[in-house]
């Protein structure tokens, strides 16, 4: 039941994530941004934790034994992504 609990939470964060990806690049879209470093960093930030999401509960579906190490690989790869992506933005050229 835990297991069950647990991908039900990645796949509700995993639809938040693409849908804050989605509503930011259509804010890109709509408002006709030019496309550079700073604008596309933190839509693709979102689809990188959807994406790692996506395939974190696969894998949990595929070994739930192994839920734990798949959990704490998840969490590395989200905070990686974030931080690659924080830097994009912070020292994106102007």
């Amino acid at each position: 039941m835990e297991i069950e609990h647990v991908q039900n939470v990645l796949k509700s964060l995993m639809i938040i994530a693409f849908l804050i990806f989605i509503g930011l690049s259509g804010i890109i879209v709509i408002k006709d941004v030019e496309l550079t470093t700073r604008t596309v960093a933190l839509p693709f930030a979102f689809l990188y934790i959807s994406a790692s999401t996506l395939i974190t509960t696969g894998r949990i579906e595929d070994q739930p034994s192994q839920a734990k190490a798949h959990l704490r690989s998840w969490l590395l790869l989200c905070i990686f992504g974030v931080l690659l992506a924080a830097l994009a933005f912070t020292f994106a050229i102007a």
